[in-house]
C-alpha cells in the first residue's frame, strides 16, 4: 500500500511537472508565452492570448487531465483511504507550481486543482461543486486583480471545506489534500506576485506615456 501511495505520488508530481501552457505554443506556434507575458506565467490564460484559443484550449485539456488521472487511478487502486492520499493530491497542483522540468518554476495551479477535484468524481462532487460557484461569484464580483480573487476563493474554498469536514460529509485525507492544494495555489497568487504584475502594467503605461 505505501509502495503505490508513494508511486502515485511520484507519477502526480512528473504528471504536473508537465507545463502544456509552456510546450505546446513552442511546438504549434514556435512562441515561448512565459517571454510575451507580462507575469511570465505558462498558463492556460497566456497560451489562449498569445497563441490563440485552439491552442489554449488544448493546454486547459492538458492541465486538468493532468490532475485528473493521477488522482482517478489512486481511487482506482484503493488509495482513496490511504494515509498519504492528500500528498497524491497535491502532487499534480505541487509539481505544476514547481515543476520538476524548469527548474523549480511553474504555473499558477487553478486549472490542474479542478483538475485534482475533477479525479475525486464520483467518489466526491462536493468539493468541485464548491470551487466552481466560488469562482462564479467572485469573478461576478469583480474581484480584481485576478491574483486576489484566486486567493479570496481558495481561502473561501478552504473554509468551506472545513465545514464539509467537520459535518462528516467530506473525509480527512480529501480534507488534509485541499489544504495543501489550495496552500500551494495561494503562495502561487501571493501578494508579492500581485504587487510584481501591477507594477508591471505600471511600467508598461509609462513607456507608452513617455
Amino acid at each position: 500500500m505505501i509502495k503505490h501511495q508513494i508511486f502515485m505520488i511520484v507519477a502526480g508530481l512528473l504528471c504536473g511537472s508537465f507545463l502544456f501552457g509552456s510546450f505546446l505554443p513552442r511546438i504549434i506556434k514556435k512562441i515561448d508565452v512565459t517571454e510575451l507575458a507580462e507575469d511570465h506565467n505558462p498558463g492556460t490564460a497566456n497560451a489562449m492570448k498569445y497563441a490563440g484559443v485552439p491552442v489554449g484550449v488544448l493546454c486547459l485539456i492538458g492541465d486538468i487531465l493532468k490532475g485528473a488521472l493521477p488522482v482517478h487511478c489512486a481511487i482506482r487502486m484503493g488509495l482513496a483511504t490511504g494515509s498519504l492520499f492528500p500528498l497524491i493530491m497535491s502532487a499534480p497542483v505541487f509539481g505544476h507550481a514547481y515543476s520538476l522540468f524548469h527548474h523549480g518554476k511553474g504555473g499558477k495551479a487553478i486549472a490542474v486543482s479542478f483538475g485534482v477535484l475533477i479525479g475525486l468524481l464520483p467518489l466526491n462532487t462536493e468539493l468541485l461543486a464548491l470551487l466552481c460557484f466560488l469562482y462564479i461569484l467572485n469573478s461576478a464580483l469583480k474581484i480584481r486583480p485576478h491574483t486576489r480573487r484566486t486567493r479570496i476563493t481558495f481561502l473561501s474554498f478552504l473554509a468551506g471545506a472545513t465545514v464539509l469536514m467537520l459535518a462528516k460529509r467530506l473525509s480527512v485525507e480529501f480534507w488534509l489534500g485541499v489544504i495543501l492544494l489550495s496552500g500551494v495555489v495561494i503562495r502561487k497568487n501571493s501578494v508579492k506576485q500581485q504587487n510584481f504584475e501591477e507594477k508591471e502594467k505600471i511600467d508598461k503605461i509609462e513607456e507608452i506615456v513617455y
